[in-house]
């Protein structure tokens, strides 16, 4: 039996008030403890579709329900911010106060909870997050920043969230912390729903679905990405690496089996096969 929906976009239109058209005809869900991948070129409406679904923006047409609750329901949009969470491509768009300890204390305490609670979720969450001695949030490094960031609105303990394009401005290290990061809160139950243009990225995902003017032009599991890699190219996208190695591989007469994987069970199993 499948997990029930968190997420039900239907029928979705979004254009400017100049009148152009970002987005047209979105229709998905995303279940409970899912971690779905939302790519697509620049200008494709990724991040136009990040916004609508945690209810920063509404739509021109249709519907986005977040845990059964309607975006557009400004009464609810405290049980809203409850149920979805986003993270920023940029930390210092996210980062309000100069201590760390006090930015997370503010979305908290906009959650209507008490001192004590705020300190004990300011307490467990750096902790998980490895922050526990950072205090100026805005002495950090852009990694750092992204760790405070995610660690705000986890703190705030929603069902699910949303990274827009998270690791877009890290440099190499930080985006494989970042990235693995979200990884082990999917692993902790959190349902993810990663917004980016890195296909490498994408493998941790459950389900992928890309984005191509505006509307959604291909929708797969993991386990059928490899074969649909032609379709990845075709609107321009990068194939991930570890696939073209695999590729590669496969002409020489290795053969590596790929219905059920992680990047690192793909490294572990190229090296096997190449010793």
């Amino acid at each position: 039996m499948s997990a029930p929906s968190l997420i039900e976009i239907k029928g979705l239109e979004y254009a400017y008030h100049s009148g152009a058209r970002v987005l047209h005809d979105i229709n998905l869900s995303v279940c409970k403890g899912e971690f779905v991948a939302i790519v697509g070129q620049n200008g494709s409406g990724k991040s136009t579709l990040a916004r609508l679904m945690a209810g920063i923006d509404f739509p021109s047409a249709g519907q986005v329900l977040a845990g059964g609750i309607n975006t557009r329901d400004k009464k609810l949009a405290l049980d809203l911010r409850k149920t979805i969470g986003i993270v920023f491509q940029n930390p210092e768009n996210q980062i309000v106060f100069e201590k760390v300890a006090d930015d997370m204390a503010f979305a908290l305490g906009n959650l209507g909870l008490d001192k004590d609670e705020i300190a004990v979720r300011i307490r467990e969450t750096a902790a998980m997050m490895g922050i526990e001695n950072f205090t100026d949030g805005f002495e950090l490094s852009m990694g750092q920043k992204q760790r405070v960031a995610i660690a705000g609105v986890l703190a705030m303990r929603p069902e699910c969230i949303i990274f827009d394009e998270p690791t877009a401005m890290l440099d190499p290290r930080g985006k494989k912390d970042i990235h693995s990061i979200i990884v082990d809160q999917h692993k902790r139950g959190l349902t993810v729903v990663y917004v980016t243009n890195v296909i490498d990225e994408v493998l941790s995902a459950d389900r992928i679905i890309i984005l191509s003017g505006g509307s959604v032009k291909y929708e797969f599991e993991k386990k059928d990405l490899f074969r649909n890699i032609d379709k990845l190219k075709e609107l321009g996208l990068e194939t991930p690496f570890i696939f073209e190695s695999v590729d590669k591989l496969k002409s020489r007469g290795i053969d590596i089996e790929l219905e059920d994987y992680t990047l690192d069970d793909l490294t572990e199993k190229i090296a096997e096969k190449v010793k």
